[in-house]
C-alpha cells in the first residue's frame, strides 16, 4: 500500500519527518518496506502558452512564447501536444532535474532556447501513472495551477511516500484513512474525516433508474446513485497528483474520482453510462456456465457457476461483480448520465473468480478481504460530494439502498488484570482505555473490565486478545522488558497409544525388521496397482485442493501401496531378504468427516511363508497381552493370493489382515519375490491391549498329549475346529495345535485330513488315563455333532 505523505496529513496533523513516521508506526506494527521519493530538484515554474509558431530552420521542432511570472521567453521544443493557453512546466537556466542534470542555455537550428519544456519523464515519473494528454509530449496543466508557481510543489514532487506492508487480517489499512487511523493512534492525534456534504442535489433518482433486482445472497448490500448532466473533463490536479503516488493512472474526472475514494475509504465503486443499461434497472444474479461477458478490455471472459454478475432489464450480462465491469457501459467522453454502484460482495466468490479469469486489480484485492457493508454508503456519499465540488455534474438526489445486511455491533470486554498478566507490564485501566480509545474503539470502564464497542472497519477484533494485543503494540513490545519464565514444571510423558506404538516398534526392530517412513499423500494410481474394485472403499480417498502433483494428490487410505514401492526400489538395487514396518496414519471418511486412523504394516519378502509372518503376527498380540485373536480366511480381498489371506479378530472385531500379496498385484508393482505382508490397525489394537500382563505359575505335572486326525470337507476352516476342540475339551485342556494337513490317496477329492495335537494338563495334579479319555471322547463327540467328522487311525 503506497501512502503519500502529504495526502495523509489531511487526515491528520502529524508535523513529524516521514521518517519518524514511518518509524513510530513500524513500532506498533505497521511493516515498512520503503520510504520513496523523487529526486530534488530546482529552477521549475508553472508557464502559460501565448503562442506557437514553427520553427523556420526545422519542421519538427516550434518555438513557443511563455508567460512564467516573472517575465516571458520564448523556447525551443520538439513536443507537438501543446495549445496556445496551455500551462506547461519550464525548467529555466540554471534549473537542476533527475540524474545530475543542470539546464543551460541552447542553441538550436540558429535559435536560442532559455530553458526547456518538461514532460513527465525528464522530472523522474513513470509513464504507467502520467495522464493521456501528457503521456505522449509536455505536461499539460488546467487553470488549477498559478502561472509563476513552483511547478515541484504544484505536481508534489517533492513529497514523500510510504509503502506499507498489509497483513491479510488488515483489510481496513488497505485505505488512506485506514492507514491515519493507526498514524493517528501513535501519536495521539485525531484524525479529521473528509465531508460527504451534498448541496445541490436535485430531481429525484427514481426519475433516472428503476432501480436494482437483487437475486443473490452474495451481495449483502448493493446501493446506487445517479448524476445527471456530467462532464467528462481532466481531474483537478490535486487528484491526479495523490492517483500518481499511490500508483494508480488518472483517466478522467469521473474515473479519477471513483479510484480517489476507493484508495481513501478502501470501498471499490464502479461507474455505468446510464443511457447505455437496458431498462435502466440492474440485476445482479449469480452467473451460468458458458454465458459471456465483454469487460472494459475488450475481451470475451467466460462465466462459471457461481460468478456474480450485473445484469440490464433484459437479464444480459454487463459486468462482473467486484472484478470488471462491462465494455458496453463504460463511461466515455460522450456520457451524459452516470450510474454509480457502491456495493459488498461475498469475498470468496470473488477471490474465486479473480483468480480464475486472471484479473487482479486494485478492487478485487480489496472485495477479496471483505469490505463492511456500512463503507458503503460513506463512500457513495464521497463521490456525490467530489462530484459536486469539482463541478463534474449535478447530483441526483436519492440513494437505492438493496440487500439483507446488518451493521453488527460487536462487543468485547477486556480485563485488565488479563491484559497485565499476558503482556507482562503495569498498565492501570485508564491508561488501558486511552489506547483503545485511540483506535477509535469505544470503551467504558467497569471495575476491572472495559466494555468495548468494535467499530465496523475492525473486523479483525474478535477476542479478548486481539484487544491485549492493540494495546500492547501501541504501548510498544520493544518497552516491555524481557522477564524470566515463572511458572511449574511438569514432566512430559508420551500417551499410552504412543507407548502401544513404541512397543510395537521395539518388538519389530528385535525381530530384524527395518522401519519406513513414507508420505501420507500418494496418487490414485496406487488403487489400480492394488487390483482394487472400482466400488472399494479404499478409494473414498480425500482429496488435496492444492497437489504438488498429480502422484500426490489424494492423502491414502491404506499403506500397502507405499510398501510394495519400497520393496520395488529395494529389489532393483539387489538387496534381497527385506523385513520392513511402517507406523503411519490412514484417513478415511467417515460420515461427512475425516478420521485418522494409525496403521502398522510390516512385510517379509523371499523365501518365507504365511505361518512365519503370522507367528510374528502372534509375537506382537503375545506382548499386548492380547489371547482371545482368531485368524479368518479371506478370499474376497484383492490385493492379496486366493486362499492365502485371512481377517484378524479379536472378540468379533477386525484388527487386521495378513496373507501373501496376489501375483496380480506382484506383477503390477514390478516384485518378482513373494510376499507376505500384515496391516494392523493400531487405534483398534490398542483397546484390547492390556495394560498389565499377568504371569501365570508354570505346572510342575507333565502335559498328556493325544493325536487326532479326522477327516472333514475341504471348505471346512481349520479355526473353526480348534473352537469346537476348545470348547469340547474341559478344563484341563492346554493346547491345540495343527500338524498336518494331507490330501491324496484314500481321502476323497472334496474331503481333506487334518492332524491336530492335543495338551492336556492341571496344575494340581497328574492328570489319570481315564480323565484325559473321557475329554477326548468329548472333543470326538463334539466334532461329529459339529462337522460329522471322520476320524483316521
Amino acid at each position: 500500500m503506497l501512502v503519500p505523505i502529504k495526502w495523509l496529513r489531511e487526515y491528520v496533523e502529524i508535523k513529524d519527518s516521514t521518517r519518524e513516521i514511518a518509524n513510530r508506526v513500524t513500532d506498533s506494527g505497521s511493516h515498512v518496506e520503503s520510504i520513496e521519493k523523487y529526486e530534488e530538484m530546482s529552477g521549475l515554474v508553472i508557464a502559460k502558452i501565448l503562442d506557437i509558431r514553427k520553427h523556420e530552420n526545422a519542421d519538427k521542432l516550434s518555438l513557443v512564447d511563455l508567460d512564467y511570472g516573472d517575465g516571458k521567453e520564448t523556447i525551443v521544443t520538439g513536443a507537438k501536444n501543446m495549445r496556445v493557453g496551455d500551462n506547461v512546466v519550464l525548467a529555466k537556466v540554471g534549473a537542476k532535474l533527475p540524474g545530475g542534470i543542470e539546464i543551460k542555455k541552447a542553441t538550436l537550428q540558429g535559435v536560442v532556447s532559455p530553458g526547456m519544456l518538461c514532460g513527465y519523464s525528464e522530472l523522474g515519473v513513470s509513464e504507467n501513472y502520467v495522464d493521456k494528454r501528457s503521456a505522449d509530449g509536455l505536461i499539460i496543466l488546467d487553470d488549477d495551477v498559478k502561472v509563476g508557481e513552483d511547478a515541484v510543489k504544484a505536481l508534489n514532487l517533492d513529497s514523500e511516500i510510504i509503502e506499507f506492508e498489509i497483513t491479510p487480517n488488515r483489510p481496513d489499512c488497505l485505505s488512506i484513512i485506514g492507514m491515519a487511523r493507526e498514524v493517528a493512534a501513535v501519536f495521539d492525534e485525531k484524525i479529521k474525516e473528509p465531508s460527504l456534504e451534498v448541496k445541490n442535489a436535485v430531481s429525484n433518482y427514481k426519475e433516472f433508474f428503476n432501480g436494482v433486482e437483487l437475486n443473490t445472497d452474495k451481495s449483502t448490500r448493493f446501493m446506487t446513485a445517479v448524476v445527471k448532466d456530467v462532464e467528462i473533463k481532466e481531474s483537478p490536479l490535486y487528484i491526479k497528483n495523490y492517483l500518481r503516488d499511490a500508483g494508480m493512472r488518472p483517466i478522467n474526472n469521473i474515473v479519477d474520482i471513483a479510484n480517489f475514494i476507493m484508495l481513501e475509504y478502501g470501498q471499490p465503486l464502479h461507474t455505468y453510462d446510464l443511457d447505455t443499461i437496458s431498462g435502466k434497472k440492474l440485476i445482479v444474479r449469480e452467473g451460468k456456465t458458458g454465458e459471456t461477458v465483454k469487460t472494459l478490455d475488450k475481451n470475451e471472459r467466460k462465466i462459471e457457476a457461481g460468478d456474480i454478475l450485473i445484469c440490464d432489464d433484459d437479464n444480459n450480462p454487463i459486468g462482473i461483480a467486484g472484478v470488471m465491469g462491462g465494455f458496453d457501459t463504460e463511461v466515455t467522453e460522450n456520457t451524459k448520465n452516470i450510474l454509480i454502484e457502491s456495493a459488498t460482495f461475498n469475498n470468496e466468490s470473488i477471490r474465486k473468480t479473480s483468480k480464475r479469469l486472471g484479473l487482479r486489480s486494485e478492487a478485487s484485492a480489496r472485495f477479496e478481504k471483505g469490505i463492511p457493508a456500512k463503507l458503503n454508503e460513506i463512500a457513495l456519499k464521497r463521490f456525490l460530494h467530489l462530484i459536486e465540488e469539482t463541478n463534474s455534474g449535478i447530483v441526483v438526489e436519492g440513494l437505492s439502498d438493496d440487500g439483507d445486511f446488518e451493521v453488527e455491533e460487536k462487543s468485547l470486554k477486556l480485563r485488565n488484570s488479563k491484559l497485565n498478566s499476558l503482556l507482562g507490564i503495569d498498565l492501570d485501566i485508564e491508561q488501558s482505555k486511552k489506547y483503545l480509545d485511540s483506535l477509535e474503539l469505544y470503551t467504558e470502564i467497569e471495575g476491572d473490565t472495559l466494555n468495548v464497542k468494535i467499530p465496523f472497519f475492525r473486523s479483525d477484533l474478535n477476542i479478548e486478545e486481539d484487544l491485549i494485543e492493540e494495546i500492547g503494540r501501541l504501548y510498544g513490545f520493544q518497552n516491555i522488558a524481557p522477564k524470566s519464565l515463572v511458572g511449574g514444571l511438569t514432566q512430559g510423558i508420551k500417551s499410552e497409544m504412543r507407548q502401544c506404538q513404541d512397543e510395537a516398534r521395539i518388538n519389530l526392530f528385535a525381530l530384524g525388521f527395518s522401519e519406513i517412513l513414507t508420505y501420507s499423500f500418494i496418487s490414485n494410481k496406487v488403487f489400480d496397482k492394488l487390483n482394487l474394485n472400482e466400488n472399494d472403499k479404499l478409494r473414498d480417498t480425500v482429496k488435496i485442493l492444492n497437489p504438488l502433483g498429480e502422484d500426490f494428490s489424494v492423502m491414502r487410505t491404506t499403506l500397502i501401496g507405499n510398501m510394495l514401492e519400497i520393496i520395488r526400489r529395494n529389489l532393483n538395487n539387489k538387496q534381497n531378504d527385506l523385513r520392513f514396518f511402517e507406523v503411519g496414519n490412514s484417513f478415511i471418511k467417515r460420515d461427512e468427516t475425516i478420521k485418522e486412523e494409525k496403521l502398522m504394516t510390516f512385510s517379509l519378502v523371499g523365501d518365507y511363508d504365511f505361518y512365519y509372518i503370522k507367528n510374528i503376527l502372534i509375537n506382537i498380540f503375545t506382548k499386548f497381552g492380547i489371547e482371545d485373536y482368531e485368524f479368518i480366511r479371506e478370499t474376497e480381498n484383492p490385493i492379496f493370493h486366493e486362499g492365502r489371506c485371512a481377517n484378524v479378530m479379536v472378540d468379533g472385531e477386525k484388527v487386521a489382515v495378513i496373507g501373501e500379496i496376489s501375483p496380480i498385484v506382484m506383477d503390477n508393482f514390478d516384485i518378482e519375490k513373494r510376499v507376505n505382508l500384515v496391516e494392523a490397525n493400531l487405534d483398534v489394537l490398542f483397546k484390547f491391549k492390556k495394560d498389565q500382563i499377568r504371569y501365570k505359575e508354570i505346572s510342575k505335572y507333565p502335559i498328556v498329549e493325544r493325536d487326532i486326525a479326522i477327516v472333514v470337507d475341504k471348505d471346512i476352516q481349520s479355526q473353526d475346529i480348534i473352537n469346537v476342540i476348545k470348547q469340547y475339551g474341559g478344563e484341563y485342556l492346554k493346547y491345540v495345535k495343527l500338524f498336518d494337513i494331507y490330501k491324496g490317496e484314500q481321502i476323497p477329492e472334496d474331503k481333506v485330513s487334518l492332524a491336530y495335537k492335543i495338551g492336556f494338563q492341571s496344575n494340581e495334579m497328574t492328570l489319570k488315563d481315564q480323565v484325559v479319555k473321557e475329554a477326548f471322547e468329548n472333543i470326538v463327540e463334539g466334532l461329529n455333532k459339529t462337522f460329522d467328522v471322520n476320524l483316521r487311525s
